[in-house]
């Protein structure tokens, strides 16, 4: 499937390619592709993609042209997902038939596209993603310069200015920083691979990693079994708990699922947004900022304690 990269400059020769630029081009563009997909596939998008997935990555170079002295543009060849992720199991998750019918190309407008639209995914975003979209604008020799990726029209592409950056910038500055959390629930075991698993809780599923072998080892008596564990919680640019780092985890304590919480950083205009996204009840308000002590009813009271 073919995608361009359209470079265009002011004035003469602005859009032109020097070996070097056409290096560090190539070089953002894969890194990005790489991030965002393993942000899919496993949660976060520092992960290091085995030989499949990097073959899956594969961008390749189909033309190259200069229309004007202002202009110039790259023509990439790259492959859907189909081909070659079907049938992984990537660490907590198999690839969903929306993943697999993009590209490397794809998932880089896609990215772009979420940072700088207002209605875009930000989901689709975490601070090392962010990260790599800021490291594009070192792609830019003027102010006045314009990229443009698309995908011919078959998919909507995005067009890139000196000063959108500023917007990513904001976006990754406001991702709350991590925090210290603990979280009780249950081990996925088939969600399990490597020090990557799955904690299933009353609220939802988190996805958690493991770094220390010993503590590795040691977790998977542990599988299909309740636990707690504490750590270091990272979010999503929405406030959204992102995944959690386990420094220890433990046999759930008596009181551990009444007082631990699947956390979020969230502001209030964040939680509106989650609540109405999310389809929840009329009385969100109360959802959000809490219910006043003694408001619970005797089943709410009895449901926390069982």
């Amino acid at each position: 499937m073919n995608y361009d990269i359209k470079i265009k400059g002011e004035l003469e020769k602005d859009g032109l390619i020097e070996f070097d630029r056409f290096n560090q081009i190539t070089h953002n563009t894969k890194d990005i592709a790489t991030k965002s997909l393993m942000l899919r596939l496993g949660g976060f998008s520092e992960l290091t993609p085995n030989k499949i997935i990097k073959q899956a990555l594969d961008i390749r170079l189909s033309n190259f042209t200069t229309p004007s002295k202002s202009e110039s543009l790259i023509t990439i060849d790259c492959d859907t997902f189909e081909k070659s992720l079907k049938d992984i199991q990537y660490n907590l998750f198999r690839p969903t038939a929306e993943l697999l019918k993009l590209t490397p190309m794809a998932l880089v407008i896609q990215s772009f596209s979420a940072a700088l639209k207002e209605d875009g995914d930000k989901d689709n975003l975490d601070k090392p993603l962010l990260k790599s979209l800021l490291k594009f604008k070192k792609n830019f020799v003027t102010n006045k310069e314009v990229f443009y990726l698309s995908n011919r029209n078959s998919i909507p592409g995005i067009e890139i200015k000196k000063e959108d950056f500023k917007k990513i910038e904001s976006i990754e500055e406001s991702i709350p920083a991590p925090s210290k959390v603990v979280i009780n629930g249950k081990l996925d075991e088939m969600k399990y691979s490597k020090g990557k698993l799955v904690l299933i809780t009353s609220k939802g599923n988190v996805n958690s990693f493991i770094k220390d072998k010993t503590l590795i080892e040691e977790v998977v008596a542990f599988m299909g079994k309740e636990i707690t564990v504490s750590g270091v919680g990272h979010y999503k640019p929405s406030g959204q708990l992102s995944f959690v780092k386990i420094i220890e985890f433990s046999e759930p304590g008596k009181n551990d699922k009444i007082f631990s919480r699947t956390p979020v950083a969230m502001n209030v205009e964040q939680q509106i947004l989650f609540q109405l996204k999310e389809g929840k009840k009329k009385n969100s308000l109360a959802d959000i900022v809490g219910k006043w002590p003694g408001d619970e009813s005797l089943e709410e009271i009895l449901e926390e304690l069982d």
